[in-house]
């Protein structure tokens, strides 16, 4: 069996060695003759000035390739790539519409060359001009500080086929306003040919594809809040009558807005609203001025800044005061307890029992059966109430 196979692998040397001989004979010497196809090469048009001149261009999506058959030796096709072919086309008398390319190329000059089809259709537009007004677009995270953009140019010339210089709706330039900034800002910004669709028109010239720019932004102050009462209340002071949250905002608008405005008001409110629970109300907020705040909240401060506190007296601790007729407490019908109650500040010291002394004034002098109001001394404070608020004379 070993033999066989080593006399099949004799028989097989020997048939590829002969194989390669006949080849290189077929190669050096017979050298056949064979046509290969080249596709997609490009298409260089021969007249394109005298379309040009004619106010023609050819239309963008036109696909100018062509296909080539070459032909010639195997040994010279085998020179031969798509970078040696060169493909011309002619146009004969160029109109407005479709047109016929006439074709020819050249490759090397051992071989021949030939089209599947040596004409195609092209289709050539008016090359036109139409002036497009300059549309600004603002974005970015603080595009509703930026106050106006004023442009070097608000239009721009734009050429090309007439079926895209037509089809564009206005030329675009954004301004990407991704900083917080307050002075005036100069800057460059591009532009592009948008349909109606938003899309970018292509294969159309702009004059200028970017135009300088000049941003300003809105200025910001701070503001105190102007509380306006109905009716006769200009008395009510902020803090000792009523309280606000907050009390001064931010307002944003144009430099020359802001310099006029200390203050906003408030929507007209009535004094018998004030309340210890917050009311909401609504801020006058002036034409062309904005705040991230439209209302305010307010309450009453007498309700909520004020304490009391409640001492209890027995009779026999009243003094006589003014006593010329030297009357004693037992001329008098003394109440068993006297409660008195102060109130007073939260933000004043508070008061105890001994600070607050009564008393009964005779300095009118001493009359049987007769009301004597029972009077304080000895402290400042915001209201006293006595009961009862009288004892009577014997």
């Amino acid at each position: 069996m070993i033999e066989i196979l080593n006399k099949n692998t004799k028989i097989k040397i020997i048939s590829l060695l002969s194989a390669i001989v006949l080849w290189m004979y077929v190669m050096a010497v017979v050298d056949p003759e064979d046509t290969k196809l080249f596709e997609e090469i490009p298409i260089t048009i021969t007249n394109i000035h005298e379309i040009n001149d004619l106010g023609l261009v050819v239309d963008p999506d036109e696909e100018l390739v062509a296909s080539v058959y070459v032909k010639g030796n195997l040994s010279d096709l085998q020179k031969i790539t798509a970078n040696n072919i060169n493909v011309y086309g002619t146009v004969n008398n160029p109109i407005e519409g479709q047109n016929q390319l006439y074709l020819r190329a050249s490759a090397s000059d051992k071989v021949s060359t030939d089209f599947k089809s040596d004409t195609i259709v092209i289709n050539l537009e008016k090359s036109i001009e139409k002036e497009q007004k300059i549309n600004v677009e603002i974005t970015g995270k603080y595009k509703d500080d930026v106050d106006t953009i004023t442009l070097s140019e608000k239009n721009v010339m734009v050429s090309g086929p007439r079926s895209r210089v037509e089809s564009i709706k206005y030329v675009q330039a954004v301004f990407n306003a991704d900083k917080k900034l307050s002075k005036t800002q100069s800057t460059q910004l591009e532009l592009k040919a948008l349909d109606a669709d938003r899309k970018e028109v292509n294969h159309v010239t702009l004059a200028f594809d970017k135009v300088s720019a000049e941003v300003s932004y809105l200025q910001q102050k701070e503001v105190k809040i102007n509380v306006v009462f109905r009716g006769n209340s200009s008395k009510l002071v902020e803090g000792e009558d009523f309280t606000i949250t907050p009390s001064t905002i931010q307002i944003k608008g144009k430099s020359e807005d802001l310099k006029s405005i200390d203050s906003i008001d408030t929507e007209p409110i009535n004094v018998d609203e004030l309340t210890s629970n917050n009311k909401v109300i609504d801020l006058k907020i002036p034409s062309g001025i904005s705040s991230d705040r439209t209302s305010i909240t307010i309450k009453s401060a007498s309700t909520n800044e004020a304490t009391s506190s409640v001492f209890t007296y027995s009779g026999s601790e009243l003094t006589l005061e003014n006593n010329a007729d030297n009357k004693t407490l037992e001329d008098f019908d003394l109440p068993e307890t006297i409660k008195v109650t102060v109130e007073y500040d939260r933000e004043a010291e508070k008061i105890s029992k001994s600070d607050l002394k009564l008393y009964l004034d005779l300095s009118g002098g001493f009359n049987s059966g007769s009301q004597y109001n029972i009077n304080h001394s000895g402290v400042n404070v915001k209201s006293i109430s006595i009961e009862p608020s009288y004892v009577m004379s014997k």
